[in-house]
């Protein structure tokens, strides 16, 4: 009888514990994204918190950027700042590698082996890290607060116990201008270091305390610190961080009272809790609850808090400032990536955040003149392209988020805009950014178009309408580059002539990351304007169609990852296009694309997210999508619709309200059938920012098949600037840039029944001007303008081309002695070839042909190249270079080639009329990190394909 009852006890005890609810902290895995290129990290932290503390695996390559890889099998330690999804390496400071080993002295510190470790000993979860390290017994355990990492070490009791101290550890090679160890109490050190690497001057002050007393020996780069453990209790160390002093890292301190690392870890876990619980999702499987709230933690680890508890923090011109009480200073933003939808979703759930954000940026402004563009610590990298602070501020503003300055907000806009470093002065001089002189030309010019648009939103609803119609009219600058012959956004020289050859399937200079595929849709505040430029809805239709089922992706593929066709889910310019069909009146096909993509780019695995999460967009992304929307123009107050995955979910609003959204069993239906917002129904395929603020219920009738009768019908459309019907844009077929004799000029329209009417003198065309009617003949160098007209139709934009006549460039006189190069060798840390030249020179000499295999180190050096290149016949040569990091090549003195700042072993051309004989060139070269390569070459008249430069062709001068 009592064994009878203890057995019902034990089963009711089983029930009792399987039937405990889950919370929003329990399905969150922080190994998901750990593998492949996911680049996140599995450390201990707290949202949005200054510390990251988290093992450390392998440094010094692009899946070293959150210091952790899933596929490694040794911890080099565990450091204090980390990166979460980035593709770019920095931090690792502060490194505390716990051994039972006596480390080896050698000049200026120690050496020590990596920790082997398994994960069958690792667990990890929101505010928490172990692993069991079983070759030394040690077992390691973190958690942290907002600005103090806190460590558990338990050694064996018979073992020596050390915590080596590394100061000179980082993730890449970052250069260590300072740094410095104390031992300020027999349980106390502190440090400094200050380094330079992704961002400058990167300034980290630290205190840690221990739970015993050690003894110290070592330098500033390395100590270590011995403990006595004999008594077999936990070695207990709290770590606290400051980018200002010693003295606010000791006032953070106060942050973490005594050393309970239980208490630490459940504050933490408290933390994650009530953030992850702001969105609570009810009716997924079990993989979609762990995807959601992974999602929901990646989307809530950055950006960082850098302002101290006394409120100072370092600013961007390295001086110490203060906040205004009750606001926190926030850096790490990876504006490129998080404006298309973490910025939007922070609108929705955090409008203090969102104000504090607005805030950094514009204390940046104070410091740079700029707004920021990938911010990092208390610096800028100046990393990807546009100036998206200004979506992200225009955003929060037209959503009526408005806790700063507004007018410096404005202000800052337009100053960003208009000094951009990635072509802005060509873009608003010329409408483009000319391909020849400037790598990523058509991104960043569609990028640019976007955020012009916002500036010309909120100049709008300021009242400014000088500004609005300076910025609206740039935002239509993206007609500018497309082809109407292709139908694609093309890399444009300077005198409007088309690069040649064109492969829309390769990763190409005048893109960032992507092919012209991906970036072919890029117009996110004017789809209707792009569909007129397609020539109508039809083509349009048929290339969405064509991007899910194109060729593969060639070139370099890092990334661009997560591929349908030419659709990369691993990389941002992607993001928005699977919502385009609900700008065309299919929206079903949005509903069965983004079901599919929720399904196939997302797992619970190390592996499962498809590319970099970059900080926190990859996760806003399946967020969003899940619960049944997307910001595809942040700026329109409009979120584009899609079917939920979840049977319910309860939305916390950043204004105290609260959201329920419903869908009829999502398991079984991806479609849409029916959408009611509080009883009313929507029928568009967008729901505003206002009517989910409104809070209340959101409720989505799903079904099995397609509902092809809702939202088809033009007025259904989300928001488009171009909200008529426009001619598209003229364009010719041939290259007209150094035609010798005469070329014959074709003019054409994707417009069906445009007429075109052109000049030929540089005017500007009007319905007065010359009917195009076939083709003509030009024997000079000629200005060809023109306009496509067609009756209920607005004009189109000015197409213009210089066709320019070849002026052959005569040879030097005389004859060179013998073949070679000569070479000049520089080192140095280099962002431009103009870097090179103003280099000091570290060695000179003669080679047989431009290379660089003679180099003395791997990273941070420079070549100039020189000579006479013997031209075998009179015409046309084209040259190109591919390099990495960026070259120039001049003939004759003319710069023929400008592939500066390539990266990525891109390649660039340039073309120039040689008479026959010799020719004076000069090649320069830089190699910043990562990857090196140097080729060039040309294509002679008459032949079709690129070879490679004779080296016999080759002279040296005297």
């Amino acid at each position: 009888m009592v064994k009878y009852v203890i057995s019902i006890s034990l089963i009711l005890l089983m029930i009792a514990c399987s039937s405990v609810k889950k919370q929003p902290v329990d399905y969150v895995d922080p190994f998901i994204g750990t593998g492949f290129h996911g680049h996140t990290y599995p450390g201990a932290t707290v949202p949005f918190g200054a510390v990251q503390l988290s093992p450390d695996t392998r440094r010094g390559n692009w899946d070293a950027c959150s210091g952790y890889h899933y596929s490694d099998t040794t911890i080099l330690g565990f450091s204090h700042t980390h990166l979460s999804g980035t593709g770019c390496i920095d931090l690792g400071d502060i490194l505390f590698h716990p051994t039972t080993k006596e480390a080896k002295a050698v000049k200026d510190g120690y050496t020590y082996e990596p920790l082997a470790f398994s994960h069958k000993e690792e667990k990890a979860s929101p505010g928490y890290y172990e692993v069991n390290l079983q070759e030394e017994g040690i077992k390691a355990e973190l958690t942290a607060s907002t600005y103090v990492g806190m460590h558990r070490y338990t050694f064996p009791k018979d073992a020596n116990a050390h915590i080596i101290i590394d100061m000179a550890h980082s993730l890449d090679n970052e250069h260590i201008y300072e740094l410095y160890l104390r031992q300020t109490a027999d349980n106390e050190i502190t440090g400094m270091r200050k380094t330079g690497g992704w961002v400058d001057n990167q300034c980290v002050f630290f205190v840690a305390q221990f739970s015993k007393p050690f003894k110290l020996k070592g330098t500033d780069r390395q100590s270590v610190l011995t403990f006595d453990v004999t008594d077999g209790s936990p070695l207990i160390c709290k770590v606290a961080l400051s980018a200002v002093s010693g003295a606010n890292a000791m006032k953070n301190m106060q942050e973490v009272k005594g050393f309970d690392f239980d208490q630490v870890h459940q504050t933490a876990r408290n933390r994650w809790n009530d953030v992850l619980s702001s969105v609570v999702v009810e009716g997924g499987s079990d993989a979609e609850m762990t995807n959601f709230y992974t999602a929901m933690y990646h989307a809530s680890v950055v950006p960082n808090l850098v302002s101290d508890l006394n409120g100072e923090y370092r600013t961007h011109d390295m001086r110490i400032d203060s906040v205004d009480t009750g606001k926190k200073q926030y850096s790490t933003f990876s504006l490129w990536d998080t404006f298309r939808g973490w910025h939007p979703l922070m609108t929705l759930l955090d409008t203090t955040l969102v104000n504090n954000t607005i805030n950094s940026f514009l204390t940046i402004y104070d410091a740079t003149g700029e707004l920021p563009v990938w911010p990092l610590a208390s610096g800028e990298t100046g990393t990807m392209i546009g100036y998206h602070a200004v979506s992200v501020i225009a955003d929060a503003y037209m959503k009526g988020i408005r806790g700063y300055d507004v007018d410096k907000a404005f202000e800052a806009m337009k100053a960003s805009a208009n000094k951009n470093k990635k072509g802005a002065s060509s873009y608003i001089e010329l409408g483009f950014i000319p391909s020849n002189s400037k790598k990523e030309s058509v991104s960043c010019l569609l990028e640019f178009a976007y955020d012009d648009w916002c500036i010309a939103q909120m100049a709008k609803e300021l009242g400014k309408m000088d500004d609005y119609e300076t910025y609206i009219n740039r935002s239509q600058s993206f007609i500018n580059v497309f082809d109407g012959q292709t139908k694609f956004f093309r890399g444009k020289r300077a005198d409007g002539n088309w690069d040649t050859p064109f492969d829309p399937l390769e990763v190409g200079r005048a893109y960032t990351e992507a092919t012209a595929w991906q970036y072919r849709f890029f117009v996110p505040h004017d789809v209707n304007g792009l569909i007129q430029l397609f020539g109508g809805k039809q083509a349009f239709t048929d290339a969405l169609d064509n991007l899910f089922t194109a060729e593969a992706v060639k070139g370099d593929l890092s990334d661009i990852t997560g591929l349908i066709g030419q659709y990369a889910h691993g990389n941002e310019p992607s993001h928005h296009l699977a919502y385009l069909y609900s700008y065309i009146g299919q929206p079903w096909k949005t509903q069965e694309r983004v079901r599919n993509l929720l399904q196939t780019m997302y797992q619970p695995t190390p592996e499962g997210i498809v590319g970099n999460e970059d900080c926190g967009q990859m996760s806003a992304w399946y967020i969003l999508s899940s619960l049944g929307f997307y910001s595809v123009c942040p700026g329109s107050n409009q979120f584009v619709l899609t079917s939920p995955i979840f049977e319910k979910t309860t939305m916390k609003l950043g204004n105290g309200k609260e959201l329920i959204i419903t869908a009829t069993n999502p398991a079984s239906n991806k479609y849409i059938d029916k959408v009611m917002l509080n009883g009313k129904e929507i029928l568009s395929n967008y729901i505003t920012y206002e009517q989910l603020m409104q809070g209340g219920t959101l409720d989505f009738t799903l079904s099995a098949e397609p509902n092809k009768t809702r939202g088809t019908k033009p007025a259904t459309a989300p928001y488009s600037y171009t909200n008529r019907n426009v001619a598209s844009i003229p364009y010719v077929t041939k290259d007209a840039d150094l035609f010798v004799n005469q070329i014959e000029i074709a003019l054409y329209s994707a417009t069906d029944g445009a007429t075109i009417r052109y000049t030929l003198d540089g005017s500007e065309p009007t319905e007065q001007s010359p009917e195009y009617k076939h083709s003509f003949v030009i024997t000079n160098t000629t200005e060809i303008k023109a306009k496509a007209y067609l009756d209920g139709y607005d004009a189109s934009r000015t197409f213009r081309l210089k066709a320019t006549k070849a002026v052959f460039r005569n040879a030097l006189n005389g004859k060179p002695s013998a073949n070679g190069v000569s070479y000049i060798y520089t080192e140095g840390n280099y962002s431009l070839v103009k870097d090179v030249e103003n280099s000091p020179v570290v060695e000179r000499g003669i080679m047989a042909e431009p290379s660089i295999k003679q180099a003395k180190k791997p990273d941070h050096f420079g070549y100039i190249f020189s000579g006479l290149i013997n031209v075998p016949a009179d015409g046309v040569y084209e040259f190109y270079t591919q390099t990495d990091d960026g070259s120039k090549l001049y003939i004759d003195n003319e710069l023929v080639v400008d592939n500066d700042t390539s990266h990525a072993a891109i390649v660039a051309t340039g073309r120039i009329p040689l008479k026959k004989g010799f020719h004076s060139y000069r090649f320069l070269y830089f190699e910043d990190y990562e990857g090196e390569s140097l080729n060039w070459g040309w294509k002679v008249p008459g032949t079709t394909d690129f070879t490679n430069i004779p080296a016999n062709s080759l002279y040296i001068t005297k």
